[in-house]
C-alpha cells in the first residue's frame, strides 16, 4: 500500500520551513558547506568618508550596496548610527573598527580631510577617492599629491575601481539564500533519484550529508508538489522521478507485503 502523499497546505508549508530553519542553522556551519563560512564574511567592515553634499545620497551608495553583495562586507557611513558619542569620537571608533578605510576627497571637503589624517595616523590601511571633475583645479593639494589615489568620473567608473580594490583583499563570494541552498539541495536529490532508481529517506540523507530531519524538510516538498512519488511503507518507503516508480504489485511483492 502507497502512503499518502503529504498535503500541499499551508500547514505542511510552515512544518517544513520550520525544520529547515532549525536544522540549516546545525547543518550551515559543516565544513565543506557552500554557506559555511558566511558569517565570518559578514564581519568585513569598510568606513567610507565623503562630502555628503557633493552627491545624491541614494546614487552614491547605490554603489557600495552592489558590492556588499558580492564580495560579503559592510561599507559603514558615520550618518547610519544614531549613538551618544561625539562626532569625532564616533569618527574614531568606525575606523579603529573598521579593516581599512576609505576617503573620498573629491571637492576637498574638511570634515573629510579630517578624517583623512585620523585614518593616516591610525594602524589601519587607508585609500583615497578622487572625481577630478568635483574638485577645484582638478587636482588635490600638493601634500598629499604623490599619494596613489582611486581616481573616477562617474559612478559606474567608481564602481569597477572599488571592485579592484575589493579583489585585491578579499576573495569574490557566492552568498545563498536560505531558499537558495534548499532548492539547490533539491535538485541534488532530483538528480540522485533519476541515476538511482529510487532511494528510502535514509539513503538520501547520506548522500546529501544531511541528519534525516532535515532531509525529510528537502524532500517531502518535491513530493508534494507532484515531483516525485513513493513506493512502500515506513522505513522502507522508496522515492522516485514521476514515471519511474515501479508498480504497486511489483514493490509489494519485493518488500513481502500482500
Amino acid at each position: 500500500m502507497c502512503p499518502p502523499v503529504p498535503p500541499n497546505n499551508h500547514s505542511s508549508r510552515r512544518r517544513s520551513a520550520a525544520r529547515l530553519n532549525s536544522g540549516v542553522r546545525r547543518h550551515r556551519n559543516f565544513k565543506g558547506n557552500p554557506m559555511a563560512q558566511e558569517e565570518n564574511q559578514d564581519q568585513r567592515s569598510i568606513f567610507v568618508a565623503y562630502a555628503y553634499n557633493l552627491y545624491d545620497k541614494r546614487d552614491y551608495r547605490k554603489v557600495f550596496t552592489g558590492l556588499e553583495k558580492a564580495f560579503g562586507v559592510k561599507f559603514i557611513f558615520a550618518d547610519e548610527k544614531i549613538t551618544n558619542m561625539h562626532i569625532m569620537q564616533k569618527i574614531i571608533s568606525y575606523i579603529q573598527a573598521s579593516d581599512f578605510s576609505i576617503y573620498d576627497i573629491s571637492g576637498w571637503n574638511p570634515n573629510v580631510t579630517l578624517e583623512l589624517g585620523i585614518g593616516m595616523m591610525s594602524k589601519k590601511d587607508w585609500y583615497i577617492l578622487l572625481n577630478p571633475e568635483k574638485t577645484p583645479n582638478q587636482e588635490v593639494p600638493s601634500d598629499i599629491k604623490g599619494i596613489d589615489r582611486i581616481q573616477y568620473t562617474s559612478f559606474s567608473d567608481l564602481e569597477d575601481r572599488l571592485a579592484a580594490l575589493l579583489s585585491q583583499r578579499y576573495s569574490k563570494i557566492e552568498r545563498q539564500t536560505l531558499d537558495q541552498y534548499v532548492e539547490s539541495l533539491q535538485e541534488t536529490t532530483l538528480d540522485l533519484l533519476g541515476k538511482s532508481g529510487g532511494l528510502t529517506m535514509a539513503e538520501i540523507s547520506k548522500f546529501l550529508q544531511l541528519n534525516l530531519q532535515l532531509t525529510q524538510a528537502v524532500v517531502l516538498p518535491l513530493a508534494s508538489s507532484g515531483k516525485i512519488e513513493s513506493r512502500g511503507i515506513k522505513r522502507w518507503t522508496k522515492y522516485y522521478l514521476i514515471g519511474q516508480a515501479p508498480a504497486e504489485t511489483d514493490i509489494s511483492a519485493t518488500s513481502g507485503v500482500a
